[in-house]
C-alpha cells in the first residue's frame, strides 16, 4: 500500500504524519546490503516515541521535534484507524506486562533454585563432616559400653543423695537416672520396645473403613487404595497393614534384585506403554493426577518413577504405599529407581523422617530405610534408554556392568572416596552441564557436573542412545528440559514444586517401539481432584472428562500464577535470613576489614561481602533494596544489619526457658569474673598507661583467658565490642575499663520500697553480688574436694561439675554452717556473719562495710518482715546485666547458642536416635547431654560451638515430662530465624496487651535480667512469612 508525505498512519499502533519517503538512512545491517532499503520518515503525534528529530549522522532528512522523528521500513506503516491503534496498545501493553512478568518470575525462580541448591548442599557438608562422624562415634561408645553398663547394672547399689538442698525431694537418688540411662542403652543396641510381632499383634481400629490387606493382594485391593488416598488423605493405611506391605515389598526386592541395574521391555501387547515418572516428592495430588489421565498400573500400563518420592511434601508414604501395593499384585507394572532423598540423611532435614514417625512410628521409618537400600540405581529400557536419577560420572569408561556390581544394599555414601562409593554417589546426585568436560555442581560437597562429551561417551560405550535423569526442577519451568543435543533430558513430574515454582510437570510415554510423547500437567488440588471424580466417574462422559481435565489445568495454572510469585519472594527472604542467621560473624568479619573505621560501609562493598560469604550468583542489588538494609544517607550500618537477625527459641508453653536465664547469666558472670585478671594482664600491653590496647591484642588475651566462651562467641563478643563507645575505631583500640563498666550486678528480687531510693545500698547490693559470683568457683572446688574425700562424687555429678546450677549449690555450703536449724534460713546475725566472710571490695564499693550496713541489706532484702532470710534464693538472686540495651551482649551471645543448634540440630536429631531407636521423641537426660557431647565433640575438630559448662546448663534446667525424659523433638523444632526488622515493623502498630510489669525491675530500676520478660515474648508468635504478607 503506497503513502506518500503528509498522509497519516498507523505505526506500531501509534498515530504519526509521514515526513519523508524515500531509501532510510545506512544501518549497520544496510550497510552489508547492496540495494538501500526504501522506507518512510515520520513524526509522532502528541508524545515523543522517536529516536530523531529527523537527522541521522549529520545528514538531514526532515524535520520534527526532537524525540518525535523516527524511520520505519514500508510495510511497519498502515493506515491510521483509531480504534485498531488503541487494541494494538493494549495488546502491547499485555505483552510488556507479560514478558516482565516472565522475567521476573523466571529470575526469581533462579534465585530460589540456587538458594535451594545451597541448602541441599549445607545438608550434605554438614551429614558428611558432622552427622555421620557424630553416629559413628555414638555407635561405638555404645558397643564399647554395653557390657560395662550391663555389668554395673547388676552390682549397682542405690547411693546416698549427694547435695542436701532446702526443698529438694529426699527420695530421689542418682539411683533413678542411672536406671534410665541402663534402659536407653538397651534400647539403643536395637532391643526396641516395639518390633514387627507387636505391630502385626495390632488391632484394626472400629472406625476404619478404608481398604483391607488380604494375601495375595488384589487389583481392587489396590483400586480401593487409591480410591481412600484420594478421598482421605489424611488418614493413613492402619500401621498393621502398612507393616505388611513394607515387610513384603522389602522380601519381594530381596528375592528378586540381584543387581543394582534393572533391564526392562516394554510390553509388546498392543495398546501396551511405559509411563516415566520423574520427582513427585510426597505431592500426592500429581501421582494421582497422573493415575488418572493415564491409567493405574498394569501389566499393559506400566510405570517407572524415577526416584526422589520422599521428602518435600506431605504425602510420600501415601505415595509409596500405592506404588508398593501395585508391585506385590503385579511386580512388572512398576519399578521404581531410588533417588538421592531415598537416604536417611536427606529425610532427616526435608521431613520424610518426620512424615512416618508422626504416621506410623521409628520402627515403620527403619523399615523405610531398609527399603530403599534395595531398590535399583538405574533402569535401561529396550537396551537403548539409560534411566538414571541424578546423571553420569566423574571416571571415564564406565560400563553398566560397573554399576551392576555396585554395593547398593546401604546409605549413600556421605563423603566419596572410593571407586565404588563415588560411583554410587555420582549416580544419585550429579547434573548436567553446558559446557564439556566435567565441572562442580552448584550443589557443591562433592556433587559433580557432566557436559556433552560425557553423556556421549558413555552412551556410545554402552550402546545406548539417551540418558533420562529427573533430580532438579528443569529451568524453563516445562515438566522437561532436553540437553546435550537432545541425549539427556531432565523429566520433573511435581508441577507448582513445593506450591512455589509454578512449574509444570510431565511424564514420557513410550509405545513398544520406543518410540514417545511427552505430556505436560499442572495438577489440580486434592479437593478439585475429588470434585472431578465424582463427577465424571461414568464411562459414557468421555469428552466431558477431557473437557473438565483440560479446564481443571487451566484453572490451576492461573491460581498458581497468582500466587506462585508472592509464595517463591517470601520463601526467599526465609532462606536468605537462614543462611545470614548462620554466617552472621564471617559476614561481621569482612564488613569489619572493610569499614573498621566507622561501621558502615557502602553498598557496593556490602554487595561484594555477601558475594564473597553467601553466594556469588544472587541477585544482590535486588535484596539489598528488599532487605531494606541501606540507611538515609546512602550507608549500610553492618552492625545494626547484622543484629536484625537471629535465630530464635519459641517453645510450645513457654518451656526450658530456665535455661535460656542460666546461660546468659553464666556467659555474663564469665566476663566479669575475669575482670580483675584483664585489668592486671592488659597492664603488660598499656605501656602508655591510657587504658586502652589494640583491637588485634584484645583479641588473643580475651581468646588466651579462659571466660567460658567457645570460639565463635569470643568472636560475637569481639563484634560488639566494636559497635560499642569502648571500641575507638580511629586508633583502633579498645577502652577496657568502659567495655567491663557496662556490666553490672543486679539484685534480682524485690526489696523494700522504703530502701529502694537508698545509694550506698545499690553499691553495696552491686559489689556483695559480685563477690557472691566470683566466689561460686572457689566454693564448688572445695566441695568437690570434701565430696570426693567422702567417696560420694558419682560420675554423673563430676562431669557436670562446671554447672553453674550446682557451684549456687556449693556456695550455699558456706552458709549453711550459720544455720542452726537446718531449715535452709538465716537470721540476720548469721546473715551477716556469713556476708562478712566474702570477699568484697571496698574500694569499688567507696565506703566500709559495718555491720549497721548489712543489717540494713537483711532488713530490705527481707520483704516479710519475718526477721530470717532464705540464704539459697538470696545467693541465686543475683544476676549480670548489660547496660547497654543498644547493642546486648546476652542476646547475641544467646543468639550464637540458638544459631549452633538450629544449624545442626539434624545431625543432633540423629545422634539422639541412637538413644531413641522408638523415635519416641524422648530421651533421657544423660543420652541428651551425650548427643549434645558427640556433636559438640565432633565440629570442636575446627572449633565447637559450646563450651561443656553450656551445655551442662542446658541438660540441667531442660524441663522433663513427667516420666523424668527429655521432650527432644519439641525442643529442636522450638529454633526459629527472624529478621527482627520485620518483627519490629509489625509490633509498632500493636499496642502491648499486657500491663507495665515493675516487677522485674532491680534496685536502680534498670532491668533485672535479660530472661526476666521470656513468658511474655512467648506469646508472640510471628514468621517471616507471616510477617511480609501482613506487610
Amino acid at each position: 500500500m503506497g503513502f506518500s508525505v503528509g498522509d497519516v498512519v498507523a505505526v506500531y499502533g501509534r498515530k504519526a504524519h509521514i515526513r519523508y519517503a524515500g531509501p532510510l538512512p545506512p544501518s549497520p545491517l544496510s550497510k552489508k546490503q547492496k540495494a538501500a532499503r526504501r522506507g518512510f520518515g515520520v513524526e509522532f503525534v502528541g508524545r515523543k516515541l522517536g529516536e530523531n528529530d529527523g537527522s541521522v549522522d549529520g545528514k538531514r532528512y526532515f524535520r520534527c521535534k526532537p524525540g518525535a522523528g523516527l524511520f520505519v521500513s514500508e510495510n511497519r506503516a498502515t493506515p491510521y484507524d483509531a480504534k485498531t491503534c488503541s487494541a494494538t496498545q493494549l495488546q502491547a501493553a499485555w505483552r510488556s506486562y507479560r514478558a516482565r512478568q516472565a522475567f521476573q518470575d523466571a529470575a526469581a525462580f533462579n534465585f530460589w533454585n540456587e538458594l535451594d541448591a545451597f541448602e541441599e548442599k549445607d545438608a550434605l557438608v554438614n551429614n558428611r563432616d558432622v552427622g555421620t562422624p557424630t553416629l559413628n562415634t555414638i555407635k561405638k561408645q555404645i558397643h564399647e559400653q554395653s557390657m560395662v553398663e550391663m555389668e554395673e547394672a547388676a552390682t549397682e547399689r542405690p547411693r546416698s543423695s549427694l547435695l542436701a538442698v532446702p526443698g529438694a525431694d529426699a527420695g530421689k537418688t542418682p539411683a533413678g537416672p542411672r536406671g534410665r540411662r541402663r534402659s536407653s542403652m538397651r534400647r539403643s543396641l536395637g532391643r526396641s520396645s516395639v518390633d514387627a510381632s507387636s505391630i502385626s499383634a495390632e488391632n484394626i481400629p472400629d472406625d476404619y473403613t478404608g481398604p483391607r490387606v488380604k494375601w495375595p493382594l488384589t487389583r481392587e485391593f489396590c483400586l480401593d487404595l487409591i480410591d481412600h488416598y484420594r478421598d482421605h488423605p489424611d488418614y493413613p493405611l492402619p500401621r498393621k497393614y502398612a507393616l505388611e506391605l513394607i515387610m513384603a515389598i522389602e522380601e519381594h526386592y530381596k528375592e528378586t534384585m540381584k543387581g543394582a541395574v534393572v533391564e526392562v521391555e516394554i510390553p509388546k501387547k498392543s495398546g501396551s506403554r511405559l509411563v516415566l515418572v520423574g520427582d513427585t516428592h510426597g505431592q500426592l495430588n500429581d501421582v494421582l493426577w497422573i493415575f488418572y489421565k493415564f491409567g493405574p498400573p498394569s501389566p499393559t500400563n506400566v510405570y517407572l518413577f524415577n526416584g526422589d518420592i520422599a521428602d518435600r511434601g506431605r504425602y510420600a508414604v501415601e505415595i509409596f504405599m500405592m506404588l508398593f501395593a501395585f508391585k506385590l499384585y503385579c511386580p512388572s507394572s512398576v519399578i521404581i529407581n531410588r533417588g538421592n532423598h531415598e537416604s536417611a540423611d536427606m529425610n532427616e532435614v526435608y521431613g520424610f523422617a518426620q512424615e512416618v514417625r508422626q504416621k506410623y512410628g521409628g520402627f515403620m521409618y527403619q523399615k523405610f530405610q531398609d527399603v530403599f537400600h534395595l531398590l535399583p540405581l538405574c533402569v535401561v529400557m529396550e537396551k537403548r534408554v539409560f534411566v538414571v536419577h541424578g546423571g553420569l560420572c566423574r571416571k571415564d569408561n564406565i560400563t553398566l556392568q560397573h554399576i551392576d556390581r555396585l554395593n547398593r544394599q546401604r546409605p549413600c555414601p556421605a563423603c566419596p572416596h572410593s571407586f565404588e562409593d563415588t560411583l554410587m554417589f555420582d549416580l544419585l546426585w550429579s547434573d548436567p552441564q553446558h559446557e564439556s568436560g566435567r565441572g562442580w555442581s552448584t550443589r557443591g560437597a562433592d556433587c559433580i557436573a557432566f557436559g556433552p562429551d560425557v553423556t556421549d561417551a558413555f552412551l556410545t560405550k554402552n550402546n545406548l542412545e539417551v540418558c533420562i535423569r529427573s533430580h532438579q526442577v528443569p529451568t524453563n519451568l516445562r515438566g522437561f528440559e532436553p540437553v546435550h543435543d537432545g541425549r539427556c533430558v531432565t523429566l520433573f513430574s511435581a508441577s507448582n514444586y513445593c506450591g512455589t515454582t509454578g512449574n509444570y510437570g510431565g511424564v514420557i510415554i513410550f509405545e513398544a517401539n520406543l518410540s514417545f510423547e511427552i505430556q505436560e500437567y499442572m495438577a489440580p488440588s486434592l479437593a478439585e481432584i475429588q470434585m472431578l471424580h465424582s463427577e465424571t466417574c461414568a464411562a459414557t462422559q468421555k469428552v466431558f472428562l477431557q473437557t473438565r481435565i483440560k479446564d481443571l489445568e487451566m484453572q490451576a495454572k492461573r491460581q498458581h500464577r497468582r500466587t506462585a510469585a508472592a509464595r517463591m519472594n517470601e520463601q526467599i527472604i526465609e532462606k536468605i535470613c537462614k543462611m545470614i542467621c548462620e554466617k552472621k560473624t564471617d559476614l561481621w568479619w569482612c564488613f569489619f576489614n572493610m569499614g573498621a573505621e566507622s561501621g558502615r560501609v557502602r553498598p557496593a562493598q556490602w554487595r561484594e561481602a555477601c558475594s564473597n560469604v553467601l553466594g556469588q550468583n544472587f541477585p544482590w542489588v535486588y535484596l539489598m533494596k528488599r532487605l531494606h538494609v541501606v540507611d538515609d544517607d546512602g550507608f549500610v550500618y553492618y552492625n545494626q544489619f547484622l543484629n536484625r537477625y537471629r535465630v530464635e527459641f519459641r517453645p510450645p508453653k513457654c518451656k526450658h526457658l530456665n535455661w535460656r536465664r542460666e546461660c546468659i547469666a553464666r556467659v555474663f558472670e564469665s566476663i566479669m569474673s575475669a575482670d580483675l585478671s584483664l585489668k592486671e594482664t592488659l597492664m603488660l600491653f598499656d605501656r602508655n598507661c591510657d587504658g586502652t590496647v589494640s583491637f588485634r591484642e584484645f583479641n588473643e588475651l580475651i581468646t588466651e583467658l579462659d571466660v567460658g566462651l567457645s570460639e565463635p562467641q569470643v568472636r560475637i563478643l569481639m563484634r560488639l565490642i566494636t559497635a560499642s563507645p569502648a571500641f575507638n575505631a580511629a586508633a583502633g583500640s579498645i577502652d577496657v575499663a568502659e567495655f567491663l563498666g557496662r556490666f553490672r550486678v543486679v539484685y534480682s528480687h524485690v526489696i523494700n520500697d522504703d530502701k529502694h531510693s537508698v545509694p550506698w545500698l545499690q553499691r553495696a547490693l552491686h559489689c556483695i553480688g559480685k563477690a557472691i559470683l566470683a566466689d561460686k568457683a572457689e566454693a564448688a572446688n572445695r566441695h568437690y574436694e570434701q565430696q570426693r574425700q567422702d567417696g560420694n562424687l558419682g560420675p554423673e555429678v563430676n562431669a557436670r561439675r562446671r554447672s553453674s546450677a550446682v557451684r549456687a549449690v556449693a556456695l550455699f555450703q558456706k552458709f549453711k554452717d550459720y544455720n542452726e536449724g537446718g531449715d535452709g534460713y538465716l537470721s540476720y546475725a548469721d546473715f551477716v556473719t556469713g556476708i562478712k566472710r566474702l570477699p568484697i571490695d571496698e574500694e569499688e564499693l567507696g565506703f566500709s562495710l559495718t555491720d549497721e550496713h548489712l543489717y540494713k541489706v537483711a532488713e530490705a532484702v527481707d520483704t516479710t518482715g519475718s526477721k530470717r532470710i532464705n540464704y539459697l534464693e538470696f545467693l541465686q538472686a543475683f544476676h549480670v546485666v548489660d547496660s547497654n540495651s543498644n547493642n546486648s551482649a546476652a542476646e547475641e551471645l544467646w543468639g550464637q547458642i540458638c544459631t549452633a543448634i538450629f544449624q545442626h540440630k539434624s545431625s543432633i536429631r540423629r545422634a539422639l536416635h541412637q538413644f531413641d531407636p522408638d523415635m519416641t521423641g524422648k530421651v533421657d537426660s544423660e543420652d541428651f547431654r551425650s548427643a549434645l557431647v558427640t556433636v559438640n565433640t565432633v565440629l570442636s575438630r575446627t572449633e565447637a560451638p559450646l563450651t561443656e559448662d553450656q551445655i551442662d546448663q542446658l541438660v540441667n534446667t531442660m524441663d522433663l515430662d513427667d516420666e523424668g525424659m527429655v521432650e527432644y523433638e519439641e525442643f529442636l523444632d522450638s529454633f526459629t530465624p527472624v529478621d527482627t526488622f520485620f518483627l519490629q515493623s509489625v509490633n509498632r502498630d500493636e499496642p502491648s496487651k499486657n500491663g507495665p510489669q515493675n516487677n522485674g525491675k532491680a534496685v536502680d530500676g534498670s532491668e533485672a535480667h535479660e530472661g526476666a520478660n521470656d513468658s511474655s515474648s512467648c506469646s508472640r508468635r510471628f514468621t517471616l512469612t507471616s510477617q511480609l504478607s501482613e506487610k
